[in-house]
């Protein structure tokens, strides 16, 4: 931790010291304590570290070190640098007694409390969760900020975004989009993925932007933009491509499953329909990849269908009852869309259901199957481009 107290209560932060004034201190051995605990702490402060305080090993602190390094040490102080210079009310390292808490940064705007945590280290969800849980039981909005060393970054907008990471996606309101917040100390810069749209469990597309922390205010953060219709559509054709003709080898788990249920079904990944495989952003809410489920609406549900026929909403979200997650899955997302109802719209606007009152929908379409790739892959192409000419400049919201 980069704050202790002395015995009068007077708070010390080492980094504000230099060298000597901080080797002068432990030369006349000034007794630090614990905000939370009480507990007497140590100083650490050795030529290759940033000088904090640490718990003795005895200690039995709840809101104890986490022991995530000077990685850390140095973002979670240059956060909170940043934030005092723009003249916030901010407090570093504030132990908040009622729910036993000491969040990174604790921030004051008007009458709203807001928690800031620096991540840059896998730690359980459940510890993400309780202390989600503490802070939003007193009315602390929690805001967490993941170390750029977590960032993985596959291509221009394309990024690994393992289960840990997932319970970490912002979502402030309707009008906004997902995001995932980093902060690089070595470089100074905030990176935000915005608006993300899951490709596989742990792939997705998003759009990216870079700044200098130095350049930006704190309101900010919350300065997200979403997609063009045009621009997710473009990617997601490279997607649908790469779902036509990658090799099927050494397939387990969920992807197996999958394939030998299409097997039993006598059909073969080129001969899905078009609209098998699209951009939902309410993705994440589902255990299994966009080609799973909305293969098994269109093989088990809508192809049997004739032209005219009626299908219940209810039917549908039952067929994959077993396939949503809990809402409680992702405690910073305070609206979540969902995700079935939104593959339906998209159906919807390629004229392939109509929506009928009391949650019904009208096929107006038969669903036929491709005989070879080259045909499905004409096919995605034309359906990407309908989709394109239909909403192209729209944006999500």
């Amino acid at each position: 931790m980069l704050q202790a107290k002395l015995k009068n209560g007077k708070m010390v932060t080492l980094m504000n010291l230099t060298r000597k004034e901080i080797e002068r201190l432990k030369q006349k051995e000034v007794k630090f304590y614990c905000p939370a605990c009480q507990e007497a702490v140590l100083i650490k402060a050795g030529k290759k570290m940033i000088p904090h305080f640490a718990h003795y090993a005895t200690s039995q602190c709840s809101a104890g070190d986490r022991g995530e390094g000077i990685y850390h040490e140095q973002g979670k102080f240059l956060l909170y640098q940043w934030l005092k210079k723009q003249g916030l009310e901010v407090t570093l390292e504030k132990y908040i007694p009622e729910i036993r808490q000491r969040p990174d940064i604790l921030l004051k705007i008007n009458k709203k409390q807001i928690a800031v945590e620096y991540q840059c280290a896998r730690i359980p969800v459940e510890e993400v969760n309780r202390r989600n849980r503490g802070y939003q039981s007193i009315g602390i909005t929690p805001i967490w900020i993941l170390g750029a060393n977590l960032l993985e970054r596959q291509g221009k907008n394309t990024f690994k975004i393992n289960s840990f990471t997932q319970q970490f996606i912002h979502r402030f309101s309707y009008e906004l989009p997902t995001v995932l917040y980093y902060f690089c100390p070595q470089t100074l810069q905030f990176i935000f993925i915005q608006d993300l749209f899951f490709t596989t469990k742990t792939q997705a597309i998003g759009k990216l932007k870079v700044i200098d922390i130095r350049k930006f205010h704190f309101k900010e953060l919350f300065a997200l933009s979403h997609f063009m219709k045009k621009e997710i559509y473009s990617l997601w054709e490279k997607r649908k491509l790469h779902f036509r003709l990658k090799p099927r080898n050494n397939l387990y788990g969920m992807e197996l499953a999958w394939y030998q249920w299409l097997y039993l079904k006598q059909v073969h990944v080129e001969s899905l329909p078009s609209i098998v495989y699209l951009p939902v952003s309410a993705q994440y809410r589902m255990k299994s990849p966009p080609w799973d489920w909305q293969s098994r609406i269109c093989m088990n549900l809508l192809q049997p269908l004739e032209i005219g026929s009626i299908i219940s909403f209810h039917s549908i979200q039952y067929q994959l009852r077993k396939q949503m997650k809990p809402t409680s899955s992702y405690p910073l997302i305070q609206y979540q869309d969902d995700p079935i109802k939104e593959y339906l719209q998209i159906l919807e606007k390629l004229n392939i259901l109509s929506i009928l009152p009391n949650h019904t929908y009208k096929m107006n379409q038969q669903l036929s199957l491709y005989t070879h790739v080259e045909e499905a892959v004409n096919g995605d192409k034309a359906l990407i481009k309908q989709l394109i000419m239909k909403e192209g400049n729209k944006i999500r919201a």
